[in-house]
């Protein structure tokens, strides 16, 4: 998967867990100018885990909060998963 894809794959994750669209790739995904609970976060890393079929709560403890920017928690996604030898796909 390229990075366009996972970023689709995250944008219908949030949509779907919290119905929200996420348009702009800088979007903080869980900023306060969203309204919804923080416990959301929680979802949407366990569903985008289940998605991308690797561990991906670590990105959150090595990087600051921006990496919850839909362009950077797409290449940090991408990061994670291009450490194994298998191909990053959607599960």
């Amino acid at each position: 998967m390229n990075k366009s894809e996972v970023m689709k794959e995250i944008k219908e994750t949030v949509f779907r867990i919290t119905g929200i669209k996420i348009e702009d790739e800088n979007d903080n995904i869980i900023g306060c100018h969203h309204n919804y609970p923080i416990v959301y976060a929680i979802y949407i890393v366990d569903e985008l885990e289940k998605i991308f079929g690797k561990e991906i709560s670590n990105i959150f403890t090595e990087n600051d909060y921006t990496v919850w920017r839909l362009s950077i928690l797409a290449e940090a996604i991408i990061n994670i998963c291009s450490n194994s030898s298998d191909e990053l796909q959607a599960v």
